[in-house]
């Protein structure tokens, strides 16, 4: 987690802060913070049709300001609300069919190409696509870990990297993107499922109010009671503290840290840190006064935004092909005026995004408008067993290679793996896990066995000075 990073000596710079070097001194200090009014305190108080007004006109003054460059100005389009809207207001500003670039997937269950082509036929974009496939996350994963630098826990970032090189492919270096609409106008289930957990808290005994979860977790697909046992063994932990800052988090968090059974015993003893205390310290005092959605949102925001979603999915992808992203949706007078909305108009029972809804509602399909939040996903341990084995696979996850790297049990890997052919994978959790191990195998393997081995090599001494890898 920012600042830290996977090499020993470099630190990435937080969000909202600036490095000053002065005097050979090196200093941190804070610019901008994203703040919100007490849970008590003024919301915005005008009308809802007019409060959407507003915020059309602060995005389209953001996609306004992020379409002026000297080369032709790109947008990505998902298919869904945040990146419709970017492409209706870019139209509006230029006056032109701006060009679009999507991704389509092999899998049917992730695809979202009719809702992109209902939004190209609508505003009459020129349109670009890259078709992603089980072999190409499959052939591309080295080279992405590569890219990012870090091990990841998805393979989403694969088909961004795709993407990217179809813009540059295309002779445009600067797409709009989508991102940070969710974390700035509520359109997560995370936020809606803390909202039931903080509503369940308030009778932890009811048998009721957590099968409202099942209504955003339909896919779950266990029979009513295994379910019902589930949803309240697992959501129901810590409902006791629905007061904490960090309460929105802990279910996703838990999950996470589920990957770590997978770990050697040795390599385990050697964790120490408490990343719960360390998230927490790092929080502003007055986020005890706000909403519950605010402190969601917050954490969000100065979590997986900027570590996952603009750096490895996003910033890094796109680079890679020297394409630069811009978000109008992380404008600062879009976050700011954002953060003024009450609670209810961005999450308004389970519809997310409510007052973003309104507010394009008149510019968009209404299909567009009203379908359910799809949260961009790409196939993740499917690739990998659709058939033999990669070789690079078996490799880093033979016995002799996690031995070697020292991080994993290569008896708990050779479990997991048996599970997810035998078609026993849980969900999210093993999901994560096999494509955390392998990718730490991946980035140890890059980083630092390749570049241990060579240190010695002239050739391969300026080859790692000149891409920044360090000791780890």
């Amino acid at each position: 987690r920012t600042p830290r990073t996977m090499f020993r000596g470099v630190q990435q710079l937080p969000p909202g802060e600036m490095l000053i070097v002065e005097d050979g001194r090196l200093q941190r200090r804070r610019y901008w913070d994203w703040s919100f009014p007490s849970a008590r305190g003024e919301y915005a108080s005008a009308p809802p049709e007019r409060l959407a007004d507003e915020l059309r006109d602060h995005l389209a003054e953001a996609v306004r300001l992020r379409s002026h460059a000297q080369t032709p100005v790109g947008a990505y389009l998902s298919g869904g609300l945040d990146s419709s809207a970017l492409v209706a207001l870019l139209k509006q500003q230029t006056g032109s069919a701006p060009h679009t670039f999507s991704i389509r997937f092999d899998d049917n269950e992730l695809d979202e190409s009719a809702y992109q082509q209902r939004m190209v036929d609508f505003a009459g974009t020129q349109h670009s696509f890259v078709q992603c496939g089980y072999s190409d996350i499959v052939a591309r994963f080295p080279e992405t870990i590569w890219r990012t630098e870090r091990p990841l826990l998805r393979t989403a970032p694969v088909a961004m990297g795709m993407l990217s090189e179809l813009v540059r492919r295309e002779g445009f270096r600067v797409v709009l993107s989508g991102e940070g609409a969710d974390e700035v106008l509520g359109g997560y289930d995370i936020f809606k499922e803390a909202g039931i957990r903080q509503f369940w808290a308030r009778q932890p005994d009811s048998i009721l109010r957590p099968l409202l979860l099942k209504r955003l977790y339909p896919y779950l697909g266990l029979p009513q009671q295994q379910s019902l046992a589930y949803l309240r063994i697992f959501f129901g932990r810590d409902l006791d503290q629905a007061a904490q800052p960090c309460f929105s988090h802990l279910p996703r968090w838990t999950t996470t840290a589920m990957c770590k059974e997978f770990f050697s015993d040795e390599f385990k003893s050697r964790l120490s840190a408490d990343v719960l205390a360390m998230i927490e310290q790092d929080l502003p005092d007055a986020m005890s006064s706000w909403a519950p959605l605010s402190r969601a949102q917050y954490l969000e925001m100065t979590t997986l935004l900027p570590d996952y979603l603009l750096a490895s999915q996003g910033d890094r992808m796109l680079m890679a092909n020297s394409v630069a992203g811009r978000f109008p949706f992380l404008d600062r007078r879009v976050i700011e005026f954002a953060a003024t909305l009450p609670p209810h108009l961005k999450l308004r029972a389970l519809n997310e995004k409510y007052l973003l809804k309104r507010a394009m509602e008149r510019h968009l399909p209404a299909d567009i408008v009203k379908r359910n939040k799809q949260p961009y996903r790409s196939p993740d341990t499917t690739p990998f067993f659709s058939g033999p084995m990669p070789d690079y696979v078996m490799d880093f996850l033979s016995a002799a290679a996690l031995r070697r790297s020292g991080y994993f049990c290569y008896r708990r890997v050779a479990r997991l793996i048996d599970k997810i052919q035998a078609g026993r994978a849980i969900g999210v959790k093993d999901s994560m896990a096999f494509v955390g191990i392998l990718s730490t195998q991946l980035w140890h393997h890059l980083f630092v066995e390749t570049h241990y081995r060579d240190m010695s090599s002239r050739r391969n001494k300026d080859f790692i000075r000149r891409r920044g890898v360090v000791e780890v």
